[in-house]
């Protein structure tokens, strides 16, 4: 019998399983495991160091799941080792040769996730804005296999507010840069001609925003805002004065998304008009009302009671005034009286 062929059979073999075994040690994923796949955090126990077997792994992908199983992508400041900004609002990517650190950039949660070594991910300093506990995904390994890491965030005390503080110079300004409209109907049931008193600007009001949207992007969100609760803080907001610019004044509103109003002086009040509307018959007549816009630029000053943590938020205030307005008179029809 010829031995050579069986001898080369039986070297390629313990050859082959010498190189698989070496190849466990950077890839299979029994020696990578991290030390916890479920993590939860909060402000009184506000740090993980999960641990790894091997350090063949690398942080693949942070993102939400719906209940759908759909995933989104979360993005974020990404440091070197050195705290230094490399790129901001990006996905995260670690190497083996820069270990970086990159921390959540979302309107309501705030997470640092670094890689300490090769052994190590430590994630801390967890902010949930949001009135219920967020979870959020990490996948973690190798182009061969990777492993789930799901990290829960309880909901965060709120901040308080110290300041804001209006940039009242320079400001935005547009004339004519929005109309709105109302229709009224004016019913005449007597065998008389009545006369209907108008008062066009009672239906309008001065209009305050502090949450909005311009240029394609927000520039401050009811999601930011949601760092002061429920029960937003009371500011003092600016007016037009009398030489149609903004100065700071005593009127107070909500710091929240909904839009406050203030109504308009007396003499604007106080313009008057007329309309006849004969025996048994309706006019339905439109006003429309042209608003100047005033933008003014804003910062919030906040801080963390429990963390000390600091927040400045951007905004514009967004002013809406009622200029001057126009009404257009509809045909008299027959009021229809239900017996």
């Amino acid at each position: 019998m010829n031995m050579k062929p069986l001898l080369k059979i039986i070297c390629v073999t313990i050859f082959a399983a010498t190189l698989l075994h070496s190849c466990n040690n950077d890839v299979f994923i029994s020696n990578f495991a991290p030390s916890v796949n479920e993590v939860r955090l909060s402000e009184n126990d506000s740090v993980s160091d999960i641990s790894f077997e091997a350090s063949n792994w690398d942080v693949m992908y942070v993102y939400f799941m719906d209940s759908n199983g759909f995933t989104s992508e979360i993005r974020g400041n990404i440091y070197d080792n050195n705290g230094n900004l490399i790129a901001e609002d990006s996905q995260l990517s670690f190497s083996d040769e820069k270990l970086v650190k990159m921390t959540i950039s979302h309107p309501e949660l705030k997470l640092n996730i670094e890689r300490k070594d090769g052994n190590h991910l430590v994630l801390s300093g967890p902010e949930n804005m949001d009135y219920e506990t967020k979870r959020i995904y990490i996948d973690v390994g190798n182009m061969y296999y990777r492993e789930q890491i799901s990290v829960d965030i309880e909901s965060s005390s709120r901040y308080n507010l110290d300041s804001i503080v209006y940039k009242l110079n320079p400001y935005s300004f547009k004339k004519e840069a929005y109309k709105e409209k109302k229709v009224l109907n004016f019913m005449n049931l007597t065998n008389n001609v009545s006369t209907f008193d108008i008062y066009p600007f009672k239906n309008f009001t001065i209009d305050y925003h502090f949450v909005n949207y311009h240029e394609w992007e927000d520039v401050l969100t009811e999601d930011n805002l949601k760092i002061f609760g429920k029960n937003p803080p009371i500011v003092n907001v600016p007016v037009i004065g009398k030489y149609e610019v903004p100065i700071m004044s005593e009127v107070t509103f909500p710091l929240s998304a909904s839009v406050n109003s203030l109504v308009l002086p007396d003499e604007m009040l106080e313009i008057k008009e007329i309309i006849n509307v004969s025996p048994l018959k309706q006019n339905i007549c439109a006003i429309e009302c042209v608003y100047d816009y005033y933008g003014i630029n804003f910062r919030i000053y906040a801080s963390h009671p429990v963390t000390g943590k600091k927040r400045i938020l951007k905004g514009l205030l967004d002013i809406y005034i009622p200029q001057s307005y126009t009404i257009e008179y509809g045909q008299e029809t027959d009021v229809n009286i239900v017996s």
